[in-house]
C-alpha cells in the first residue's frame, strides 16, 4: 500500500504542475508610459515658447509683484569695510532706485520711464549696485573711484604808473581723472586677519537676528529691509545699517509703502548725467584807470 500512496502523490504533483495560466496585458505600464510622453512633450513646448518670448514672460512674472508703480519702498543699506562704515553716493536725480548718501535707498518704479525694469523681481540688490557702478560677488567687492577736484587761482603782478593798467584774477577748477576702483577680495588682509566678502540682511529694522546670504545676486528687496555689505574677517560681527531708524520712521508714516500722488517719470531727455563737475572755470576782470592833471597858477 505504501507504493500506491506514493504513486498518487506523484500523479497529483504532475497534475498541479501542468496547469496553464492566462497571460494578462500590462495596461498600467502602457498608461504610465503614455502620460510621461505627453508631459515631456508639453514641457518642451512650453520651454520653447518662454525662450522665444522672453519679454512677454518677464512682464507676466514681474508686473504683478510688488513693488509696482503705486509703491514707494525704503531700504537701509551700508558698507562695512574692515570696520569703516560707508554708504552709496547720493543720486544726482530722482530715480526709481536712488540713494540719499546716508544709507537710505528709495525704490519707486513710477519715477522710471519703464517701471517694469524696477518692479517685482527687478527691484533687486544687483540692479541697485549696477546703477552705482558697484560690482559684488561672493568672492569680491569692487567700488568705483571718486573724482578729485583741484582749484587754481592765478593773479598777474600789478604795476604802478600814472595810468593804472588792467588787472585780472582767474580761478579755475579742474577735475582729475577718477581714482582707481577699490577692490576687496577674499583672502586680503583686514584688521590683521583674512577678510572675506559677506552680505547680511534683516527683514525689518526691528528684527533681532539677520541672515548671511551666500548669493548676493539673489536678493530681492522687501519694504523696510536692511542690508549690510561687509568685508570683514570670517565670524566677525556685522552690524545693522545706522539708517535703520530712518527706515523704521518711514514704515510708521507709510506702513503700506504707497508712492506719493503725482509722481512723474524722469525721461532720458530731461535726466541729468550721473556725474557733474562740482564747478566750472570763472574769470573776473576789473580795470581801473586814473588820470592826473596839474595846472600852474597864472600871475597878474
Amino acid at each position: 500500500m505504501p507504493g500506491e500512496n506514493f504513486s498518487r502523490r506523484v500523479a497529483r504533483a504532475a497534475a498541479v504542475g501542468g496547469r496553464t495560466y492566462r497571460r494578462q496585458t500590462p495596461y498600467g505600464w502602457w498608461v504610465t508610459l503614455l502620460v510621461v510622453c505627453v508631459l515631456g512633450v508639453g514641457l518642451v513646448a512650453y520651454s520653447r515658447y518662454e525662450m522665444q518670448h522672453p519679454l512677454a514672460a518677464a512682464s507676466k512674472s514681474h508686473s504683478s509683484l510688488p513693488p509696482t508703480k503705486s509703491n514707494q519702498w525704503k531700504i537701509g543699506l551700508a558698507l562695512d569695510l574692515c570696520g569703516r562704515t560707508e554708504y552709496l553716493p547720493a543720486s544726482t536725480t530722482q530715480q526709481a532706485l536712488s540713494s540719499d548718501g546716508h544709507g537710505v535707498v528709495t525704490i519707486e518704479p513710477a519715477l522710471s520711464a519703464n517701471p517694469a525694469s524696477y518692479s517685482g523681481k527687478n527691484a533687486s540688490l544687483e540692479n541697485l549696485l549696477l546703477s552705482s557702478s558697484v560690482l559684488l560677488s561672493p568672492t569680491q567687492l569692487q567700488l568705483p573711484g571718486t573724482p578729485v577736484t583741484s582749484t587754481t587761482t592765478t593773479s598777474p603782478p600789478s604795476s604802478t604808473t600814472s595810468t593804472t593798467g588792467s588787472s585780472s584774477t582767474t580761478t579755475t577748477s579742474t577735475t582729475a581723472p577718477v581714482a582707481k576702483p577699490r577692490l576687496f577680495k577674499n583672502g586680503q588682509s583686514c584688521e590683521g586677519k583674512t577678510g572675506v566678502v559677506q552680505v547680511k540682511t534683516w527683514q525689518s529694522p526691528s528684527a533681532r537676528t539677520g541672515t548671511l546670504v551666500s548669493s548676493p545676486s539673489s536678493i530681492r528687496f522687501r519694504n523696510g529691509e536692511l542690508v549690510t555689505i561687509a568685508f570683514l574677517p570670517k565670524g566677525a560681527s556685522i552690524p545693522k545699517p545706522a539708517s535703520a531708524k530712518a527706515v523704521a520712521d518711514f514704515l510708521v508714516a507709510n506702513p503700506r509703502g504707497l508712492a506719493p500722488a503725482g509722481a512723474a517719470p524722469v525721461t532720458p531727455s530731461t535726466a541729468l548725467p550721473s556725474s557733474v563737475p562740482s564747478s566750472s572755470s570763472a574769470t573776473t576782470k576789473s580795470t581801473t584807470t586814473t588820470k592826473s592833471t596839474t595846472s600852474s597858477p597864472s600871475g597878474g
